[in-house]
């Protein structure tokens, strides 16, 4: 029986198509037993300088160079969005040919879709790169007997470098995301990145391989960093914490809670540590096994080796399902929440404030933990901040509460809240 050849497709040639030409050039050829041939690659514009060097007969604008070429059993997809990438997918899986793609937003939205028609088509699909955070475990996700009863991880590469930054620098965000931008961690609109909503499709995607089943994205709380300031930053590290973009999970019987938003995470926690673009997983079953991985989350190289796993997999005949369970989970709305939180409010310095702030907290059944009140005079108005750590309380009371304290007389301007996650680890 002779060695298996891979004859690839490849939709984009962008930051990480790129990255996975390049790679696949260094390949020379081979995948492990396997050998592979980059037959086409199909883009935008045919004239465009680029940095790679492909020879005139691989480059296409056409998809049906790849979707109706018969010698093609490989497709990858790094075009990124929802259409036309949606329809280029599905094609390929309709036509028997292997997909891969690193497509977060999509995978969120069609996921079902997608598992189910490359199960019917008996066709490989490869995921790993949609979220390098996790690729090397993805396979061992969907395999495992046991069902994941908590998933907490930093999923943005972008984010957590500026939160790193904040703490190294004071430097403010837009300057920051600037920063990230000229590093290549940023795109050039940012805004899925920083508002969570790329984080959030990483978080649908790892719970539709672990589950079965892929939640709308607006059925989940999101939040993003833009609001958080390097002010923040200091005073979580004064009350011993570290702010960190996280996707939280857990599952209690029959009921799932899923979010993303920034966190307080105590300092000498692992998630805490991982600074940088570096991204980081912690997971824990229901018998009690905890699992963690850490690796690079910005870059067309982690990406794009993650690309290469999912082709080293198909060379080794291995297939990627969707769980055999039925799922039946109800998710927990975001009120019935419990956690500590943290909020920073700005009043006006004079005597009886906090006790002000206190009795708002104690009418929602809050409890506060600990409380720092700098005596740092703005020119322009007199305010002082004032942060208060609570004891574990829910999300409906908390909210309640800020609502009442935003009207007080003595407040001016409108209170922030960060929630505070223990991690795993």
């Amino acid at each position: 029986m002779g060695k298996k050849k891979l004859r690839i497709g490849i939709f984009g040639l962008g930051t990480v198509g790129s990255g996975v030409v390049e790679l696949l050039k260094r390949k020379e050829g081979k995948l492990g037993s396997a050998s592979f041939s980059l037959e086409k690659v199909v883009v935008k514009n045919l004239t465009k300088k680029r940095d790679i060097n492909l020879s005139p007969e691989i480059l296409s604008i056409n998809p049906e160079d790849i979707l109706c070429n018969l010698s093609i059993d490989t497709v990858i997809e790094v075009i990124g969005g929802i259409y036309p990438a949606r329809a280029f997918v599905l094609q390929a899986l309709e036509k028997g040919k292997n997909v891969i793609t690193a497509n977060k937003a999509l995978l969120a939205t069609s996921g079902s879709e997608i598992f189910k028609k490359a199960a019917e088509k008996n066709c490989y699909l490869g995921v790993r790169a949609s979220n390098i955070a996790a690729y090397r475990l993805i396979e061992s996700l969907t395999n495992s007997p046991s069902r994941i009863e908590k998933l907490v991880g930093i999923f943005n590469g972008t984010c957590n470098y500026i939160l790193t930054e904040m703490e190294k620098t004071g430097k403010p965000l837009p300057d920051l995301l600037k920063e990230a931008q000229s590093m290549g961690y940023a795109e050039a609109d940012p805004a899925d990145d920083i508002n969570g909503k790329d984080t959030a499709h990483k978080l649908v995607v790892l719970l539709g391989l672990t589950l079965g089943c892929f939640f709308p994205l607006k059925s989940i709380h999101v939040e993003g960093i833009a609001n958080v300031s390097s002010e923040d930053i200091v005073f979580a590290h004064e009350l011993g914490y570290k702010i960190k973009l996280l996707a939280i999970a857990r599952r209690k019987e029959d009921i799932l809670e899923a979010r993303v938003h920034p966190a307080l995470v105590p300092q000498d926690r692992w998630l805490a540590r991982l600074a940088g673009v570096e991204n980081g997983l912690e997971i824990r079953d229901e018998i009690g096994l905890e699992i963690g991985m850490q690796a690079p989350g910005a870059g067309k190289y982690p990406t794009a080796t993650a690309i290469i796993e999912d082709l080293i997999c198909i060379a080794q005949g291995r297939k990627l399902f969707l769980s055999e369970r039925i799922p039946s989970f109800n998710l927990k709305p975001m009120s019935e929440i419990e956690t500590k939180y943290y909020l920073k409010v700005y009043a006006v310095d004079k005597a009886g404030v906090l006790a002000k702030i206190a009795n708002v907290f104690g009418d929602h059944d809050i409890s506060i933990e600990s409380v720092i009140q700098k005596k740092i005079e703005s020119k322009k108005d007199n305010l002082v901040p004032v942060i208060m750590l609570t004891h574990r309380s829910r999300e409906d009371n908390i909210q309640k509460a800020l609502r009442k304290i935003k009207d007080l007389p003595v407040i001016k301007k409108n209170p922030f809240l960060i929630r505070v996650e223990e991690g795993i680890f």
